[in-house]
């Protein structure tokens, strides 16, 4: 299994409706093709967040904050 099959399960995104103040759920085949939806979404300044489906195996690294001085 390839590391980066979880970018080709189904997933559901919502988009912020700002009309009537509700969401929209839409469902794609894959991650990447919801990926580019919220970009798109959030270019015409629409809230746009991933919902339910495919998500990164493991959470990304991140470097550790640095430690404040002692007094």
């Amino acid at each position: 299994m390839s590391d980066n099959d979880w970018t080709q399960q189904k997933t559901t995104i919502a988009i912020a409706n700002d009309d009537i103040g509700e969401w929209h759920f839409l469902t794609f085949p894959s991650w990447d093709e919801a990926r580019q939806a919220i970009n798109a979404a959030r270019s015409e300044g629409k809230a746009a967040v991933f919902y339910d489906g495919a998500t990164l195996p493991v959470p990304p690294e991140l470097p550790l904050p640095p430690e404040l001085p002692k007094d």
